[in-house]
């Protein structure tokens, strides 16, 4: 259960709310401007853009500066498409016709996953106030089948006391979503792309061999990758720079263990040990990252270190890469 609605936004009109319509009808159930209901109660008004501030203006009290008169078109766009956006979103809360095509169009041009999940979220209220049970239990069920047809990375719980209808990430499917964005992140550079590419070739490559000597080279390939997110951390080229001009220059951080103590991300001592010790390991181990230590070995390598390692080291690449969204990875 790995795939998002944002993949498939067209079909949310067709598999749940069209259905539900049909079920109105079949079951006589009155209601009344239902689809104006579920575009007030249920989708997000549109917002206006925020202003720019302006950094500085000439004696005529007009901006002079290029970056000031950029910033101003910009929002000067931003604000004409937002007056249409509200007048159309208007003109739909007049009309039951006009809201339901405004909820379709809001489907198929969907901005997040995150503006998605809260709509449905909150289509189940007016369900409920439309229909009682009946109705918002088969708009519960629409929604739960929906999930399950397309293997979202979501699980739907019902209302209980004065929370609403929730559709929470899944553990797979939010682990999914986190090495999704560990790939968009390490594409933003060329030199992480190759490395992450060069990594999902090893992962690849025991398609056919799953040999000690293939695992190891995952296991070495993804530390190189996180090793050089690492060292492009903000902090690490900041601490790095006052090194270089400091007189006498200092130390840069440049192996990965001085980089973890550098990096001021971690939340305890604990966590960032834990990153150093299994680093330690795969310069230790004969063959991971260096000659190693035979002496150290307690066995040969095999797919379990590689299911275990791979994981637990792709969980630490939130703390290791700035450009990585904890919050968008949950819920966006």
């Amino acid at each position: 259960m790995r795939g998002e609605f944002l993949g498939i936004p067209t079909l949310l009109m067709a598999e749940i709310f069209e259905p539900l319509f049909e079920f109105i009808e079949e079951n006589d159930i009155e209601v009344e401007d239902l689809w104006l209901d579920i575009l007030q109660s249920a989708l997000p008004r549109p917002v206006p853009p925020v202003a720019p501030t302006y950094q500085s203006y000439n004696d005529d009290g007009e901006l002079h500066l290029p970056e000031d008169l950029e910033a101003r078109a910009t929002y000067e766009a931003a604000l004409e498409q937002h007056q249409t956006k509200l007048e159309t979103y208007m003109e739909a809360s007049t009309d039951d016709g006009c809201a339901r095509d405004y909820i379709r169009n809001f489907f198929d041009d969907a901005s997040s996953e995150h503006a998605i999940v809260e709509t449905l979220e909150k289509a189940f209220t007016p369900f409920d106030d439309a229909g009682g049970d009946q109705l918002s239990n088969a708009y519960f069920v629409a929604v739960q089948t929906f999930i399950e047809k397309f293997s979202l990375r979501y699980e739907v719980r019902r209302p209980y006391f004065n929370r609403r209808m929730a559709i929470y990430p899944t553990l797979p499917g939010l682990f999914t979503k986190m090495l999704r964005d560990l790939r968009l992140s390490s594409a933003q550079d060329a030199a992480l792309a190759a490395l992450m590419g060069a990594f999902e070739e090893t992962i690849r490559d025991l398609h056919d061999e799953r040999s000690p000597r293939r695992v190891k080279q995952c296991i070495a390939a993804q530390f190189n990758l996180l090793e050089a997110m690492l060292s492009q951390h903000p902090n690490i080229l900041a601490y790095n720079t006052v090194m270089e001009n400091r007189i006498p220059q200092g130390r840069k951080a440049n192996t990965f263990g001085a980089m973890c103590d550098k990096a001021g991300v971690w939340p305890h001592n604990k966590v960032m040990e834990s990153a150093k010790a299994i680093y330690s390991f795969a310069s230790d181990y004969p063959g991971i990252r260096h000659g190693g230590n035979p002496a150290s070995q307690l066995r040969e390598i095999d797919m379990r270190d590689l299911l275990s390692i791979s994981v637990i080291l792709t969980g630490f690449s939130p703390y290791l890469s700035p450009s990585m969204d904890p919050e968008k990875i949950y819920s966006d």
